[in-house]
């Protein structure tokens, strides 16, 4: 019995049921693949969650918008832009967001007192940072320029609103939308439905898309089928891919002075 020990404990250290190499390079790529068909799941999933919060964050304004308006004689929020683009805190924000850090730019302007939540004027699914600093943004949301914006019909035929009550079909009217990184400044969103030249730019965060805003309330998430326009109008941007003219006919149509 004592002659049979050392081969017993050799025996003992090479257990015949050991996984082989190929066994074990079969077990890894399994899990590759599990993980390569999971992980764009996982993906939309976060993304969904984004697009929902931004849905939410929006129909916060959009009510804490109506409120606005209802307290002060059926008057819009003022929605100015300002010298170097920023609003004044007369306005529903101030400041600019691309360069501004401070939260007084939100909870220091006119709307913020019917909110109470910086987190609403952000979408989650935006990375940015404010210029110059590993700060993120505080806001990606601005204001439609039609509600009571300045007076820019002689340069591009739009004609702002001044009262709820003018405002002849809510739920086509566009309030609040995602401004896209490149674009984003005052809390105004600049557009005309007579002039076919992107002058501020949507945002794409949500799989190409961006959510919106309505004066009845509702918000809805938009895909957008052009290319994203990489410069605006002021910066020498022009429309000439008919996918991204499509993309501008459809928000045009949010304009309240659209037949």
């Amino acid at each position: 019995m004592k002659q049979n020990a050392p081969s017993q404990r050799l025996r003992s250290l090479h257990p015949k049921d050991a996984f082989t190499l190929i066994e074990l390079l079969v077990v890894i790529a399994i899990i590759a693949i599990l993980a390569a068909l999971l992980l764009p799941a996982l993906s939309s999933a976060k993304e969904r969650a984004y697009r929902v919060v931004c849905l939410n964050n929006q129909r916060q304004l959009g009510i804490a918008w109506e409120m606005y308006s209802s307290e002060a004689a059926d008057q819009l929020v003022v929605n100015f832009g300002g010298p170097s683009n920023r609003s004044p805190i007369t306005s529903w924000v101030a400041g600019n967001a691309a360069f501004d850090a401070d939260s007084v730019t939100i909870t220091g302007a006119a709307l913020f007192q019917h909110v109470r939540g910086i987190q609403v004027y952000h979408c989650p699914a935006d990375r940015s940072f404010v210029v110059g600093t590993s700060t993120p943004r505080l806001r990606s949301i601005s204001l439609s320029y039609y509600m009571h914006g300045e007076d820019f019909k002689p340069n591009f035929g739009a004609d702002p609103v001044l009262k709820s009550t003018r405002i002849r079909h809510p739920s086509n009217t566009l309030t609040f939308i995602d401004e896209a990184a490149i674009s984003i400044d005052d809390g105004v969103f600049l557009y005309s439905s007579k002039f076919d030249e992107w002058l501020n730019i949507p945002a794409r965060w949500h799989q190409n898309g961006c959510v919106l805003d309505f004066a009845d309330g509702h918000a809805e998430c938009w895909k957008w089928k052009g290319p994203a326009p990489s410069v605006c109008y002021f910066n020498g941007g022009r429309v000439r891919d008919p996918l991204e003219l499509l993309d501008l006919k459809r928000l045009q149509r949010t304009a309240p002075d659209v037949e």
